[in-house]
């Protein structure tokens, strides 16, 4: 499946004109519930693919781009655990935790969401081929903009969506800043659930002295 079936970019236009991307408005039946309650709604969400999914029992999976291999180890464990119970799996596409996860949840059977800056450019280009299977899967990808023009605070902005969307939210490994940890504030702002994967990172320990739950293997 090739992405470019989808998003027909034309050069002479600031925006993307895209084909068979559902606009999903909010008050309307597919708007996510939980997303409708927290204080930074979208007004709109750009969504490609199954969108049943926005009203099921979601958890996202997050961390570091440079994960270590007991993240790699916990990412995987995590995100297949979740998946067998049900769950959809929620995360950004990103190298490191997000791509371990999202893979992980595919190859047992499980729901992906991918919350993107925005669906008129695929990032990572590396994750294009990840971004059809997802799609392949009767997966999901969502983002409130279709804008060919990245910008670097798409990537912040878009963690709101991703804690909002979901039930709780697990650190896998993160350090103190960055942007999981844009992601974890955002659930906390939210009154999310916060789990905390046992990993000695100077976040994860952070979060873990602050007295949230922790994931074991």
């Amino acid at each position: 499946m090739d992405l470019r079936n989808f998003i027909d970019l034309d050069e002479d236009e600031e925006r993307s004109e895209v084909k068979e991307i559902r606009r999903v408005t909010l008050g309307s039946p597919e708007y996510p519930y939980l997303l409708s309650k927290i204080d930074e709604r979208p007004e709109v969400l750009y969504a490609k693919g199954n969108v049943n999914l926005l009203q099921e029992p979601a958890v996202a999976i997050v961390g570091t781009r440079e994960l270590s291999e007991e993240g790699e180890t916990y990412a995987r464990k995590i995100a297949e655990f979740y998946a067998r119970q049900g769950f959809v799996i929620v995360s950004g596409l990103a190298i490191g935790v997000d791509t371990v996860a999202m893979k992980s949840a595919l190859k047992s059977g499980g729901r992906v969401i991918a919350v993107l800056p925005t669906l008129g450019k695929i990032v990572p280009e590396s994750n294009e081929e990840l971004a059809c299977k997802i799609l392949d899967r009767e997966g999901l990808l969502i983002s409130e903009s279709i804008s060919r023009s990245l910008k670097k605070y798409m990537f912040v902005y878009r963690n709101r969506i991703i804690s909002g969307i979901s039930l709780g939210v697990i650190v896998v490994e993160t350090d103190i800043r960055g942007g999981t940890m844009h992601t974890v504030d955002y659930a906390k702002k939210q009154k999310k659930l916060i789990i905390v994967a046992d990993i000695p990172a100077e976040g994860n320990k952070k979060l873990i002295e602050e007295g949230y739950p922790v994931f074991r293997l």
